[in-house]
């Protein structure tokens, strides 16, 4: 994989539960624009010392907010537009780790590659990187982080 781009939503949820190492473990680097950086260090949080850390490590690097040239929602965060627009700007393969519904259909529709936080559980699960990803995704539901049951289903068939 070339560039892997996280936005902050995807970060902070696996960093509350305690397993932003997923992240690592799947990808040797992920950069994050300084908007998204910003976004989940804001509160000072268990979960932002995590992040902190990893950023301090180097596997998550931050990254200057790109230029804005892409025409974009103006609904999006300035997380998911930075995310958006540095993936549009490094366009070859390029993965990019966004949970947010908009900011997904805007990313397809300019032909980025996505990734959600629940593929992503899912796949660690497939590489033997955690043994049950639906006990992890019970996790983030339990912190508020809501995947539905229908994602869950369609992650688990694709396992078999």
């Amino acid at each position: 994989m070339g560039v892997v781009i996280a936005d902050a939503g995807p970060l902070i949820a696996l960093a509350k539960i305690k397993h932003l190492h997923i992240l690592k473990d799947l990808f040797s680097e992920i950069s994050l624009t300084q908007a998204v950086a910003d976004e989940c260090l804001r509160v000072k949080s268990d979960d932002a010392v995590l992040i902190k850390q990893a950023i301090t490590l180097g596997w998550l690097k931050c990254v200057d907010n790109p230029d804005f040239t892409h025409a974009l929602s103006k609904s999006l965060g300035l997380g998911e537009l930075s995310s958006i627009e540095y993936a549009l700007q490094n366009k070859e393969n390029t993965l990019l780790i966004l949970d947010d519904a908009l900011a997904r259909k805007q990313a397809i529709r300019k032909g980025l590659m996505i990734i959600g936080t629940a593929a992503i559980v899912f796949t660690a699960q497939r590489k033997g990187l955690i043994s049950d990803a639906e006990a992890v995704i019970s996790q983030l539901n339990q912190v508020g982080y809501r995947i539905s049951p229908a994602v869950v289903s369609q992650l688990k068939s694709s396992l078999v």
